[in-house]
């Protein structure tokens, strides 16, 4: 296990990385703090929910709290805002020690996940901590709430997104425009139907996780283009086998 001087040490620069977080979205004029999905969630009408079980959760997918709890306590990249010495702070370096111990923080989290993101019910320093050391994915128990009939685009891309996971089993892939899946499959040299193994899965998730990372410092200013977007376009020109290799 970490020390907790090392783990103060961590949470102080957690802290700085809030604090900054906030100030730049101030600056922009949007909400500095977490998401509420129980905010967001009167302006869809819903259908049903239904249980996913655990599985990996993509961690910049991971975007928000299912209520407003604790919700201003963190910026809106999950790094706190509370100052340290307080309670809040101990708990989220105790858990810094366990990440950094032999067994890491195996408890998963409790999340509700929402046309593709993910807001948490339960864990949400966990998220934290494990965001400040840029995890990849964390695992959560998920509950899907599927949205109802909406002339909405997010709607209409989201639903595609479901009648593709079954085959792709990847939440890293999220797309704008209507079609993209099916392109996708093309691009991959992957028939329309075609069911991904487990090795496909982890090489894709592994190379997108990469081209995922240069998208997002390439692009600095907001906009509507989504990283699997801009991979369609490269793979217009590349194959993927390219990116693999990169």
């Amino acid at each position: 296990m970490g020390s907790r001087t090392e783990s103060a040490e961590h949470y102080q620069k957690a802290l700085k990385a809030g604090k900054k977080a906030q100030k730049q979205m101030i600056h922009q004029g949007l909400y500095p703090h977490l998401p509420i999905l129980d905010e967001i969630l009167p302006e869809y009408p819903t259908a049903t929910q239904e249980e996913l079980g655990i599985i990996e959760i993509p961690a910049d997918k991971i975007v928000g709290t299912k209520t407003r709890g604790r919700a201003d306590a963190f910026a809106a990249n999950f790094m706190p805002l509370i100052p340290d010495k307080s309670e809040f702070a101990m708990k989220w370096q105790s858990l810094c020690q366990y990440h950094l111990g032999d067994s890491g923080i195996r408890d998963p989290i409790f999340c509700y996940e929402f046309l593709g993101r993910f807001y948490v019910q339960e864990g949400n320093k966990r998220v934290s901590v494990l965001k400040y050391f840029d995890a990849a994915s964390i695992r959560g128990k998920v509950i899907r709430i599927l949205p109802g009939e909406s002339d909405r685009p997010e709607v209409a891309a989201y639903r595609e997104f479901l009648t593709f996971y079954p085959k792709t089993r990847l939440y890293e892939v999220a797309f704008s425009q209507i079609g993209s899946f099916p392109r996708l499959q093309a691009s991959l040299g992957y028939e329309l139907d075609h069911v991904w193994t487990e090795d496909e899965r982890r090489t894709f998730r592994s190379s997108f996780y990469y081209f995922n990372r240069v998208f997002e410092k390439l692009c600095e200013e907001q906009i509507t283009a989504t990283p699997a977007d801009a991979l369609l376009e490269w793979l217009k020109v590349y194959p993927f086998e390219k990116l693999k290799a990169m």
